[in-house]
């Protein structure tokens, strides 16, 4: 089994390598690249969505012609990302992941309430590190944000700008992650149950926005669980009291 990643706001390819330690060998964990950082640093960041997903289409293309089963996985803007991409990939008919993992992000029917990419520096700075995610040093070596401000900035005006419109649903299931810190709204992260004809399970953790970086090996262990060595699992997932510290709902649907 292949898991297709897309980072989050201002990430790279490197960005969920906490977890590939905790990942059995037969489970593949690919990040693709967007434009403007790592490998393809050269390059201008984008700042609309639908450019990025355009931009990752064609690698994609190459992930789905293949055999191997794949699942899309991605955590708040990454989540948005791989969300449309099954929607390009059902619309073309083509061999669709058998899963849409996201972690991080609310339902894209759900308004965003701040559209911080063109606050003034200090005030754009003050919301990144209120949201969490932002390492120490940044916080405190202004080089550091001056290099990647352009980059983080794009992704979050590519993102809060982003205008849902009521698509066909999608035809594979989704988990949703979220930490308890960021849920406002009831159906912030449940009104993912409207974007699929399939089975949807929400997955409460203690934690803020990037609450993943405490989960490592529990997230792993999930993988592991849901795929089964490579293989779709056809069991209910079960989790451990570690992994989910607050609650869970279920969604299934029978179309």
């Amino acid at each position: 089994m292949k898991i297709i990643a897309f980072p989050y706001a201002g990430g790279n390819k490197y960005s969920y390598n906490f977890l590939k330690p905790y990942l059995e060998k037969n489970i593949r964990f690919e990040v693709f690249e967007y434009a403007g950082r790592g490998n393809r640093i050269s390059e201008k960041p984008l700042d609309s969505i639908d450019a990025i997903v355009d931009d990752l289409w064609p690698h994609i293309l190459k992930v789905i012609k293949t055999e191997e089963p794949y699942a899309f996985y991605g955590h708040s803007m990454g989540a948005l990302v791989g969300y449309l991409l099954c929607h390009r990939i059902q619309e073309k008919k083509l061999k669709e992941p058998q899963r849409l993992i996201i972690s991080g992000r609310k339902a894209p029917r759900v308004a965003r309430d701040k559209k911080i990419w063109n606050y003034p520096r200090d005030q754009f700075w003050k919301e990144l590190i209120d949201l969490g995610g932002i390492p120490k040093e940044m916080q405190e070596e202004a080089s550091l944000r001056d290099f990647f401000e352009p980059i983080i900035k794009a992704d979050f005006k590519s993102v809060e700008q982003y205008s849902y419109n009521e698509n066909q649903q999608l035809n594979i299931p989704i988990d949703v992650l979220y930490g308890d810190e960021e849920k406002e709204n009831e159906n912030d992260f449940t009104d993912w149950m409207k974007e699929t004809k399939k089975q949807v399970s929400c997955h409460s953790f203690k934690g803020n926005h990037f609450f993943i970086h405490n989960y490592a090996q529990d997230i792993a262990n999930y993988f592991v669980r849901r795929y089964d060595g490579g293989r779709k699992n056809t069991h209910s997932y079960e989790q451990t009291p570690s992994l989910v510290a607050a609650s869970t709902q279920t969604s299934s649907k029978n179309k």
